[in-house]
C-alpha cells in the first residue's frame, strides 16, 4: 500500500511539473520567426521605405507568426556586402539591388535594370512569365534564395550644372552611375565613378562630381540634387525600370514552414502593387517640385535618344559572359513577341484634360 501512495505521489508531482512545462512550451512554440534583414539605402529613400512595406506585410500576413527586424545602409554591414553577408548568415535576408553584385555576375545587370528597348510592363511580364525570375534564381545557383521584391519605375536621365544635349557633351565629366551605362560613358570619355547613395551630393558639391545619375526623382529629393545641380534630364533611357530583389540565405529558407515560404513569395509580389503605385505618384509629385524650386528640365534630343539605345544593343550583344548571353537571349526572344504587339496597341491620339 505504501508503495502505491510512493507512485501515486510520484505520478502527482510529474502531473503538476508536466502543468507548469506546458505553458512554457506552447509560449516557445508560439514565438515568432524573426529574421534579420538589412538594405543598403538611407531610411529616407524610396527603396527602404519599400523594405519597410514589406516588412510589415510579412507580419500581416503571417498573423505575427514571421517578423522582420529591418536595417539601413551600413548599420549591420556596409552597403556593398549585403549579398556576402546573406550568402553566409551574418544577414538572414537582403532587401536590396541586384546590381551592387555586378562585380560577382556580370548578367545581374539585366536583372537590376533595363534601358529603354523594354518598357516597364514587358520588363515586369519578362520578368514572371518570360522566365526571369527562374534564369535569376539559375544566376545565383545555390548561393542565396533570389525574389523579386519590387519594382522601380524609370530613373531621371541624370543631374548636371552643363547643357547636355549629345554624347559628346558628356567627354571630360566626372560622372556617377552605375552598370553597362557607365562603360558606354567610359568610351565616350567621361570619368565614371560608383558611389553610394549618400556620398553623390557632398562629391557635387566639392567639386568630385561633375554630374550624376542615382534614381528616380523620388529618391532624388531628399538627397538634395536640386540643391546642387541646375539641370535635371528625362527620359532615364539607361533605366526606364528596374528590380529589387529579395535574396534569403539557404539556411535559413530551408528551416522556415512551407506556409511561411509562401507568406514570404506572398509579401514579394505585393510590394510591386504598392511600389508601382506609389512610387509613381510620388515621382510625379517630386518633377513639380524641382520646377518649383526652380530645376531647369530637360529632354534628351531624340538623336541622342536613339544613339543611347543602340550602343546598349552593342554592349549587350557583345557581352563575354556566357550567363548573361543566356539571359540576353530569353529577353530579345520576349521583345521579338511583345514589341511587334504593343506597337499595334499605340495609342496615336492625346487628350487634353487641362481644357
Amino acid at each position: 500500500m505504501k508503495r502505491h501512495f510512493i507512485i501515486a505521489g510520484m505520478l502527482a508531482v510529474f502531473f503538476m511539473a508536466g502543468i507548469m512545462v506546458l505553458p512554457a512550451l506552447t509560449l516557445a512554440a508560439d514565438e515568432p520567426i524573426v529574421w534579420k534583414v538589412q538594405t543598403p539605402w538611407p531610411q529616407a529613400l524610396w527603396q527602404h521605405k519599400a523594405g519597410v512595406i514589406w516588412a510589415k506585410d510579412i507580419e500581416k500576413l503571417s498573423g505575427g507568426r514571421m517578423k522582420i527586424d529591418l536595417y539601413s545602409s551600413g548599420e549591420i554591414v556596409p552597403a556593398f556586402e549585403i549579398y556576402d553577408s546573406v550568402r553566409v548568415g551574418i544577414l538572414d535576408a537582403g532587401h536590396t539591388w541586384a546590381g551592387y553584385n555586378i562585380g560577382k555576375f556580370p548578367a545581374c545587370t539585366l536583372f537590376a535594370a533595363t534601358p529603354a528597348f523594354f518598357d516597364l510592363l514587358g520588363y515586369f511580364t519578362w520578368m514572371y512569365e518570360g522566365g526571369g525570375k527562374e534564369l535569376w534564381q539559375e544566376l545565383y545557383g545555390d548561393n542565396v534564395i533570389v525574389l523579386p521584391a519590387g519594382m522601380l519605375w524609370a530613373e531621371g536621365g541624370g543631374w548636371a550644372n552643363k547643357m547636355i544635349q549629345s554624347l559628346d557633351d558628356f567627354k571630360g565629366l566626372k560622372y556617377r552611375t552605375v552598370l553597362i551605362w557607365g562603360q558606354i560613358l567610359s568610351e565616350i570619355g567621361a570619368s565614371v565613378v560608383t558611389l553610394p547613395a549618400g556620398d553623390i551630393v557632398p562629391s557635387l558639391q566639392r567639386g568630385t562630381l561633375d554630374a550624376a545619375e542615382f534614381s528616380t526623382p523620388v529618391t532624388d529629393v531628399p538627397l538634395g540634387f536640386h540643391e546642387v545641380a541646375k539641370y535635371c534630364y528625362f527620359p532615364g533611357l539607361h533605366q526606364i525600370a528596374g528590380f529589387l530583389e529579395l535574396i534569403i540565405n539557404p539556411k535559413k529558407w530551408q528551416a522556415l514552414p512551407d506556409d511561411l515560404k509562401q507568406v514570404v513569395i506572398a509579401a514579394t509580389d505585393m510590394a510591386v502593387t504598392h511600389e508601382l503605385t506609389g512610387w509613381l505618384v510620388d515621382d510625379c509629385k517630386a518633377v513639380q517640385k524641382f520646377k518649383d524650386y526652380g530645376t531647369t528640365i530637360v529632354k534628351f534630343p531624340k538623336e541622342m535618344q536613339q544613339n543611347i539605345l543602340e550602343r546598349f544593343v552593342e554592349k549587350y550583344n557583345a557581352h563575354p559572359d556566357p550567363m548573361f548571353q543566356k539571359v540576353w537571349k530569353s529577353q530579345k526572344e520576349f521583345l521579338k513577341i511583345y514589341t511587334p504587339y504593343m506597337k499595334l496597341q499605340a495609342v496615336d491620339a492625346e487628350v487634353d484634360v487641362n481644357k
